[in-house]
């Protein structure tokens, strides 16, 4: 799990009570949306960091597309339009936009939080944003550094994973698919989980090589493995609603793949998909190399699922090399060891023990301490 504070002359501290504005203008959700549907892993992120901020005692104000105000985790939860928007912060956190940095008139300090590739930064215009509102760039992966150019400082502070995830109390039946004529209300309390492998990456960023293994390597030496595609897109495809043209040679692609045990499976929010990766056997993860953060990667982990991936993208910080999970270099690899861990239940139990062995814990707690002795570091901003 990537657990670093990287900062350039920063010290950790004691924080004293601060008020905190986050502030987002993607689209609606709050800190409990992960609780009651699938959120992406970015939008999880800025939703988990209010609440653990105000467990260090400060205050926090979140701005974006809610309708109403709320309080999430002792956080409130307001409209980024709102017209008596708050005016003041000791720290403003804009969240992946640079444009969201003077969303609050008077910051003393001010942080852009980059979630993926940073190589948007790089414009004339951005750097005189730079120059104007004196902000740190704070990245959640060491591999976005080399990607920005700019003169700003910066710093990495690795994502968290939701208490979901370490949770092991059962969820309702994570297989409502596979289970029909059994009780709805009972999940089989399994020693070892059957040779289900999980796939949640989006379609387009490996779906179709993984198929091709999961056809020619994988099914051929473990014919009742299945492999579970979580895709909202694909979903709708599968029921017949309409989905983007790219998408649709690759909804046929797994269509036809169906008599390999390839299933598409809609996503769940973050206690379905804790038990569904609790009861697999393991993440088949393509990874690509502008995957920086491998939000689903990191959750598997912890929730004890072993992975395979590529020797690509940020997968090498979250997966221990024969330890948690396999990085390979290639198709063959790919397919040979995951065969592995879906045959040999040694193997299995012995890459799962390691991947959720709860010194490799990275709550939002933690994350929020970072934060802490990031602001700690900086000056206070003259700008205002």
């Amino acid at each position: 799990m990537c657990r670093h504070l990287s900062l350039r002359g920063h010290n950790r501290y004691n924080p004293a009570a601060m008020h905190y504005v986050l502030a987002d203008d993607s689209f609606a959700f709050d800190g409990y949306t992960s609780a009651r549907r699938p959120l992406g892993g970015a939008e999880k992120a800025f939703a988990s960091l209010g609440g653990a901020l105000v467990k260090r005692g400060h205050s926090v104000t979140v701005l974006n597309r809610v309708q109403y105000p709320t309080w999430c985790e002792g956080a409130k939860w307001r409209p980024i339009e709102d017209p008596q928007l708050t005016t003041e912060a000791d720290v403003l956190i804009a969240f992946r936009k640079p444009g969201l940095l003077g969303t609050i008139r008077q910051a003393t300090r001010r942080l852009l939080w980059v979630t993926g590739p940073s190589d948007y930064l790089n414009t004339p215009g951005v750097g005189q944003l730079f120059d104007s509102l004196k902000p740190t760039v704070v990245f959640v992966s060491p591999l976005q550094k080399p990607g920005f150019k700019g003169a700003a400082p910066t710093a990495v502070i690795g994502a968290g994973v939701r208490d979901a995830f370490y949770d092991t109390t059962p969820e309702i039946d994570p297989f409502p698919e596979m289970s029909a004529g059994a009780s709805p209300h009972t999940t089989p309390t399994l020693s070892l989980p059957p040779p289900h492998a999980v796939v949640t990456t989006h379609p387009q960023q490996g779906l179709a090589w993984l198929i091709d293994i999961w056809e020619k390597i994988i099914h051929p030496q473990v014919p009742q493995a299945r492999l579970a595609v979580y895709s909202a897109a694909l979903h709708k495809g599968m029921k017949g609603e309409e989905i983007a043209p790219e998408l649709k040679p690759i909804l046929e692609l797994v269509q036809k793949a169906a008599s390999t045990n390839v299933v598409v499976v809609e996503p769940r929010s973050d206690r379905g998909m804790a038990e569904v990766y609790r009861t697999s056997r393991v993440h088949l993860y393509p990874s690509f190399s502008q995957d920086v953060a491998c939000w689903t990667l990191q959750e598997s982990q912890v929730a004890g699922l072993p992975a395979v991936a590529r020797m690509t993208g940020g997968a090498g910080e979250h997966i221990i090399n024969g330890e948690t999970g396999f990085l390979v270099p290639d198709a063959s690899a790919f397919g040979n060891v995951a065969v592995q861990i879906l045959s040999d239940e040694n193997v299995y139990r012995r890459l799962s023990a390691a991947a959720c062995d709860v010194a490799r814990r990275r709550t939002w707690d933690m994350v929020a301490a970072d934060f802490d002795a990031l602001v700690a570091s900086m000056a206070p901003n003259a700008v205002s």
